[in-house]
């Protein structure tokens, strides 16, 4: 078996076909449909299932995805460790961040990253879900990922036995009003005197909803919801259209002055936890790199 191989298979699941897998490998049709065909023969399975012009992944096609992609991980990291012995800078970071929450701090590092590893490209892909977060980190898709992590003593949303998590640092939650209704409103506002508003909430699961779920039951208090939105992004819109309120980290509120929304502290204030997530065992250099840049700009911060 060899890396190509695998690297043709998981190009095929990634572009939902052959066409599109051999576009982004640069590759002609006929040399990747071979390529598969001799990872088929050579593992004795059928990899998926031939449906007119399309293909479907077989169930031990899907067994293979996590560890095709845990052996090309892997190898990178040998082939990354061994250059950094030999002093050559070569490697790709890939990191990930939730949807909607890409926190400054996060800009800042991938910034100072790149000045001091010009040669390193880095490649940041956005997760829609703390799971969806932690699933890439899970099957190597990325090696580390940025993220909301649940509230101490909380039950958390997807526990992570194969994952080390690190806290970095922590973010207000504020509620975010309408403008005309703001001058009603005290600042910070107490959990028992919210307006009667509805709330414009993103999906169960979350950790921010979970976050400010638990912070309302605590304080005896009851509010109805409005829309639920997937889309974390469109929190701060429809709070400025009138439909609602919503709750979102100080920085997200205030880093969009392009929506006219008032931001409220609370009272008993509500923080958010973010941290980074990180498959357990060795990190190829440029992400231990990124890694250790994070925790030393958490540390300054703190």
């Amino acid at each position: 078996m060899e890396f190509r191989q695998l690297e043709c298979f998981l190009a095929v699941v990634e572009h939902g076909g052959i066409v599109r897998a051999a576009a982004a490998l640069h590759l002609a049709q006929p040399s990747l449909t071979q390529s598969i065909k001799a990872l088929e023969k050579e593992l004795g399975i059928e990899l998926f299932h031939r449906i007119g012009r399309g293909i479907a992944l077989t169930p031990a096609g899907s067994a293979l995805v996590k560890q095709a992609r845990q052996v090309l991980r892997d190898a990178d990291t040998v082939r990354a460790s061994a250059a950094e012995l030999a002093g050559a800078e070569v490697g790709q970071l890939q990191i990930s961040a939730m949807s909607g929450c890409i926190y400054h701090p996060l800009l800042d590092l991938v910034s100072a990253f790149a000045k001091q590893h010009p040669e390193i490209p880095q490649r940041i892909t956005e997760a829609d879900s703390e799971q969806q977060l932690a699933e890439w980190v899970r099957e190597g898709r990325v090696e580390l990922g940025f993220g909301y992590l649940p509230a101490p003593g909380s039950s958390p949303s997807h526990p992570e036995p194969e994952l080390d998590i690190t806290v970095l640092g922590h973010d207000e939650l504020c509620l975010v009003v309408p403008v005309e209704l703001s001058a009603q409103l005290d600042d910070p506002i107490p959990l028992s005197g919210l307006p009667e508003l509805p709330a414009i909430a993103v999906s169960r699961g979350a950790v921010a909803r979970q976050t400010v779920e638990n912070a309302l039951r605590n304080a005896g208090v009851r509010t109805s919801l409005g829309v639920v939105t997937e889309h974390r992004e469109l929190e701060l819109p429809l709070v400025s259209a009138g439909l609602g309120m919503a709750w979102t980290t100080r920085a997200s509120a205030e880093g969009s002055p392009s929506v006219d929304v008032a931001v409220h502290s609370l009272d008993p204030p509500v923080e958010l936890t973010h941290g980074v997530l990180r498959r357990r065992g060795h990190l190829a250099p440029p992400a231990q790199a990124f890694l250790d840049l994070a925790l030393s700009s958490a540390e300054r911060n703190d």
